[in-house]
């Protein structure tokens, strides 16, 4: 976890072992955003202290537990993975993963957004539950300036590139020993393996009318994130990369979006 953001970031995941979370407000910039893939943005300190006073009472209550938390983190920006674990009603735990993605400003918090595996959000609280909303994270930060360093930059020349459709070129910017993760492909393992996954999408994107473009990327040295829409003819559905970067190449890409809303706009 290289960089001193590492150390801010890591103090959300710590939190969760007393659950008290309104000890994270002052870890906050004055104008933050705080999204909720349920309670939408939280803007401002004083609508982020509410929040987190409301998460006090809510989580402890619904029996929910986090663990694995894992974060990357340089200067100004940073993501997290890690899982939530809660009982479903019905005598069974259910493991709910998610991932976080920050900005930090003069070493206070700018921007999270949190996301959560909709799949197993619904496994967990049923057909019925109420449906994650990613769609409205992407872009919040958009304005932010602090989007500099290498992987900033390599994840911008990705974009380019893929905005294009120029898939095989892609495979390049990866390390020898990369990994990408593809929620609906799977794992790839080494730069031929990632360079085979984009030869098939280099056609399979076009026959399904897919377009892709970049809403908001943060980059430092080694971390980067970045959010974007993917366009088909039935509507939009929106997405979220993590990256690690080494030596200006990706050493990860791992992608996430909601394969439901996939499955709805594909059904146009």
């Amino acid at each position: 976890m290289p960089g001193p953001a590492a150390d801010i970031i890591s103090q959300f995941g710590a939190v969760e072992d007393d659950q008290r979370y309104t000890r994270l407000v002052d870890l906050f910039t004055d104008d933050a955003v705080y999204y909720d893939p349920f309670l939408g943005a939280q803007r401002g300190k004083p609508a982020i202290r509410e929040f987190m006073a409301h998460m006090e009472q809510v989580v402890p209550s619904s029996g929910a537990r986090f663990d694995a938390w894992e974060t990357q983190a340089d200067t100004t920006c940073g993501w997290a993975t890690w899982t939530m674990i809660a009982p479903n009603g019905r005598g069974e735990d259910v493991a709910v993963p998610g991932q976080s993605l920050y900005r930090l400003r003069d070493g206070k918090v700018s921007f999270v957004a949190d996301h959560v595996d909709c799949r197993a959000y619904r496994k967990l609280r049923g057909p019925d539950s109420k449906v994650p909303n990613h769609a409205g994270a992407v872009g919040l930060s958009a304005s932010t300036d602090n989007q500099v360093g290498p992987a900033g930059e390599l994840i911008r020349r990705f974009w380019a590139i893929q905005n294009d459709a120029r898939y095989t070129e892609l495979a390049h910017l990866f390390a020898e020993d990369a990994v990408f993760a593809d929620i609906l492909y799977g794992e790839f393992h080494g730069r031929q393996a990632i360079a085979d996954y984009f030869a098939r999408m280099e056609s399979e994107m076009p026959d399904l009318g897919a377009t892709f473009e970049l809403v908001d990327a943060a980059g430092d040295e080694t971390v980067g994130w970045s959010q974007w829409n993917c366009r088909l003819a039935g509507g939009v559905v929106p997405g979220w990369t993590l990256h690690t970067v080494g030596d200006g190449r990706f050493t990860l890409d791992a992608d996430f979006f909601d394969t439901n809303v996939m499955r709805a706009v594909q059904a146009g």
